[in-house]
């Protein structure tokens, strides 16, 4: 399964820079992991680094779950900081980012 790691602090000023690195990433990640090799059809996000976030890291995960459903693919979310998943249940988006 591929792995892309967020970086430690994630607010309205850094979302545009990781979103351009997700995307310039995706091309490898998703074909090696799962589109050619019949594995995993997910690729994992990594948070164990997040440590400053605001909302904007939500909108940035969402926004990599909406570029992985473009490419068939979906997105398992690893430790997920417990105040972002609080976040994400503050604004009822927990059920895309947190498994159940």
């Amino acid at each position: 399964m591929n792995t892309f790691s967020l970086p430690p602090q994630v607010t309205h000023d850094e979302t545009p820079l990781v979103l351009e690195s997700f995307k310039k990433a995706l091309p490898t990640l998703s074909v090696s992991g799962a589109a050619r090799d019949g594995g995993s059809k997910a690729m994992q996000v990594d948070a164990r680094e997040l440590k400053i976030f605001n909302s904007s890291a939500l909108a940035l995960l969402l926004a990599f779950k909406r570029e992985l459903q473009g490419l068939g693919l979906e997105m398992q979310v690893l430790n997920l900081p417990e105040q972002l998943q609080n976040l994400a249940k503050v604004y009822g988006v927990e059920q895309f980012l947190i498994p159940a």
